[in-house]
């Protein structure tokens, strides 16, 4: 069988490799995929028989219809060309394209539209000419007022209602979060959306990312991590990213040192506290590596009502690495994945008292670190829930 992993974004995109790799080890059918020009340096090409570029506008993902047609015209070819079985569409642009065509195909709802929507319109209107712009991508070209009107007045209604009609479908529908599937079933019900049609598969690692490593090894200082493509002390940021006065803590208390990867150092001279350090972004395996060197993997965005829709990447490569994951109690589903082994926190405060208690207790700390090692390398991973992507694919 054939797989075309259609996607308005570009590789590497580790969710869509890991699917692909699924697919093409356990069940033997070929991969090919179509987006964006890849960034081949940090992607896995042999996930992959075959990339096609497909150059997908700005005005196309807002449904103008001259765009529109540009892209359909791309894709149209691009299906002529490997006549795929299953079109496995990993987002809402290009789920609803493909639903055009006639052809089976998975939508992968792992952002989860509606409330990605409700997220951007929050922070257009809290910044609608900085904010947006400055954050998302889908925004950047777009310089001025006219485009913001567009985004306020039309995507914000557009994408959900994209999202209604391909659920009203009942094709199979992939989330990543037992909380969203049940938000989807109580929302869509009453469109012909098929509860047996919707599968969860969480933003887990795979089972050989973190190997090779053994047990965590003991420290007898700790030291924090904080992963991700952020901008520190930025007011472009999402709410639902919201870092402020993280650093703060570790300035004013005596915590131990945070290391900050793939995060950019603020542009002031000024900042440069002895204990907090900027690395840049690294490939996986090597991210893997500058984690196991600390103690603590820190969830610690500021409480959003989005949160408990969230499956963060991060929260789980942190406890592959041999971290103790603390996060923000808003984080219902990571907290409910972690079944116990993860630690919980309302505000900055909270977390810094629980810091200084590990600082003085490293002992309890390394317990806790080997106890969610071994319940993450049983139970988060990627493989426990891979036949849930093969189940959607048999009834595409």
């Amino acid at each position: 069988m054939r797989i075309l992993h259609l996607s308005h974004g570009t590789l590497p995109d580790w969710r869509i490799e890991k699917c692909a790799l699924s697919a093409s080890t356990k069940l033997g059918y070929e991969a090919i995929f179509a987006g964006l020009a890849p960034i081949v340096s940090h992607t896995r090409e042999s996930s992959f028989s075959k990339i096609y570029k497909i150059d997908w506008t700005e005005g196309a993902k807002f449904g103008i219809p001259f765009y529109w047609h540009f892209v359909k015209k791309q894709l149209s070819i691009v299906l002529g060309e490997s006549r795929p079985d299953i079109v496995h569409a990993h987002n809402i642009f290009a789920a609803k394209m493909i639903s055009e065509f006639g052809i089976p195909f998975v939508f992968d709802d792992h952002e989860y539209t509606s409330v990605y929507v409700r997220g951007l319109t929050e922070q257009v209107k809290k910044n609608p000419y900085v904010s947006a712009l400055e954050t998302n991508s889908h925004l950047r070209s777009f310089k001025n007022a006219a485009w913001k009107v567009l985004l306020k007045n039309r995507s914000v209604g557009l994408w959900t209602k994209w999202e209604r009609e391909l659920l009203s479908l009942s094709k199979p529908t992939i989330v990543t979060t037992q909380k969203v599937a049940e938000d989807l079933r109580i929302r869509y019900d009453n469109r012909n959306t098929n509860a047996d049609r919707i599968f969860i598969v969480p933003n887990l690692p795979m089972e050989s990312e973190a190997q090779g490593f053994g047990n965590p090894i003991y420290h007898d200082r700790v030291s924090s991590v904080y992963a991700g493509a952020d901008r520190f002390y930025s007011a472009g940021v999402y709410a639902h990213r919201d870092l402020d006065g993280l650093a703060d803590i570790f300035i004013n208390y005596d915590i131990g040192n945070l290391v900050m990867i793939g995060v950019n150092r603020p542009k002031s001279d000024s900042f440069s506290p002895p204990n907090i350090e900027f690395v840049e972004f690294l490939p996986r395996r090597c991210m893997y590596n500058e984690m196991f060197k600390h103690s603590i993997g820190l969830m610690a965005f500021r409480k959003h009502w989005s949160h408990p829709f969230k499956s963060p990447n991060k929260a789980y490569e942190y406890a592959h690495a041999g971290l103790f994951v603390m996060c923000t109690s808003s984080f219902s589903s990571v907290i409910e994945s972690f079944k116990g082994n993860c630690g919980v926190f309302e505000d900055y405060a909270e977390l810094a008292a629980q810091l200084e208690y590990y600082r003085d207790n490293p002992e309890d700390l390394y317990k806790k670190r080997i106890k969610s090692f071994d319940y993450a390398k049983k139970n988060l991973i990627w493989e426990n829930y891979e036949d849930n992507i093969f189940r959607a694919y048999q009834l595409a």
